[in-house]
């Protein structure tokens, strides 16, 4: 595990930095996405989350969710194509706050089947250079992290 001014960046995922998404590829091929510790905090408190459907392919760059903060609304976006197989809906919806709690564990928000799994292709990091470019992206974003406590 690798913290920054409380930020954590662990660095067995990959990570879109751009974006704020990180990745961990699963055993059964499939892939978990969630928002990273830097982009919970920035964003606010969770208050609304609408996922897309299971069954339902999606390129590069599309929105695998819409999400409603204190701070902010927009997609989250997935930076590899692929066909959703999975939500955390009923992990938002037994707690909204579960990505501001436990973004890297409990808070994923969508697992997809990806079309083709090439990360450096797709411009995403991982380990020491991934930490590096998070350490970069806080010190200019003057971001200090926090989680949201029960």
């Amino acid at each position: 595990m690798s913290v920054y001014r409380g930020c954590d960046v662990p660095p067995d995922l990959w990570y879109d930095v751009p974006r704020d998404v990180w990745l961990r590829p699963m055993d059964d091929g499939t892939i978990t996405l969630g928002m990273t510790d830097a982009a919970q905090t920035r964003a606010g408190k969770v208050l609304h989350i609408l996922f897309k459907k299971p069954g339902r392919h999606l390129d590069a760059g599309q929105s695998t969710a819409t999400i409603e903060t204190a701070k902010w609304a927009g997609p989250f976006p997935t930076p590899v194509a692929g066909m959703v197989v999975a939500t955390n809906e009923a992990g938002f919806t037994a707690d909204i706050l579960v990505a501001n709690r436990d973004p890297y564990g409990a808070g994923w928000l969508v697992r997809l089947a990806p079309d083709a799994w090439a990360p450096a292709e797709a411009g995403l990091l991982t380990g020491e250079a991934a930490i590096a470019v998070y350490d970069a992206r806080i010190d200019a974003l003057g971001l200090t992290c926090f989680r949201c406590a029960d």
